[in-house]
């Protein structure tokens, strides 16, 4: 009877996985959509990837409702409950980067109309390089989510600093475009709001590979219980709520 009930929680557990899983394919494909619709200059697009966010959140209510039953049905404790924790919490992040998706692409709209006549692509440059960071970390991320890959997540984590780098050089570029011509301020200035937007995904995704850990279960758990949290998670910012 024991063992049924653990592969009946096991396979509860896998589910939720399995939907965390989903919900991060769509989120990067909104990311990567978002900038295409502000790189090409399609509004249309930009407005499709607007009207899916209801997709990304209608996924988060979803998760968190079954994370909610889980608990209830099954009452699990020490690692099992924080593995079930943890996909609440990158559930939660990936709708944050969902609506990071979104902001971008209500500012593609934006600049589209600013520019009028003028040539954007200098613009791009910068913001296409911070996108490609920023998606492959993500996709990263939940690669080592799916296989709880902690090493891996550790150098997906790492990899946030190197975002961070490519954002303040981009800053550097946009302050020098306003500098030889003081009409292109308030197109810097989306731009800028943009590559904040791609920077905040990265930040996001190095917030999923932290959680990684904390899906290790049962193995160890009593040495896990007597020393704390992963040691990848110390230092890190304080926990998010589901």
């Amino acid at each position: 009877m024991e063992r049924h009930i653990v592969r009946t929680f096991d396979g509860d557990i896998h589910n939720l996985r399995l939907q965390v899983l989903r919900m991060g394919g769509l989120t990067i494909d909104q990311v990567r959509r978002s900038v295409v619709a502000l790189t090409t200059d399609d509004d249309d697009e930009a407005r499709a990837v607007v009207a899916r966010t209801a997709e990304v959140s209608a996924y988060a209510k979803t998760i968190d409702e079954e994370i909610i039953g889980l608990i209830a049905r099954r009452q699990p404790v020490a690692t099992d409950l924080r593995a079930v924790l943890a996909a609440g919490r990158v559930a939660v992040d990936l709708e944050r980067i969902g609506f990071c998706a979104r902001r971008i692409s209500r500012l593609a709209i934006e600049l589209h109309l600013l520019a009028g006549d003028a040539a954007l692509a200098h613009f791009y440059h910068d913001v296409k390089k911070m996108s490609r960071l920023a998606v492959g970390m993500l996709r990263d991320a939940l690669d080592c989510f799916d296989r709880t890959d902690l090493a891996g997540a550790a150098a997906v984590a790492e990899r946030d600093a190197e975002l961070d780098a490519e954002f303040q050089m981009a800053l550097r570029d946009l302050v020098t475009y306003v500098l030889e011509d003081q009409r292109l301020l308030r197109n810097t200035l989306q731009t800028v709001f943009v590559i904040k937007a791609l920077e905040r995904v990265g930040d996001l995704a190095r917030d999923i590979a932290n959680d990684t850990p904390r899906l290790v279960r049962r193995e160890g758990e009593a040495a896990a219980d007597s020393s704390g949290p992963p040691p990848e998670l110390a230092g890190s910012e304080a926990p998010r709520s589901l």
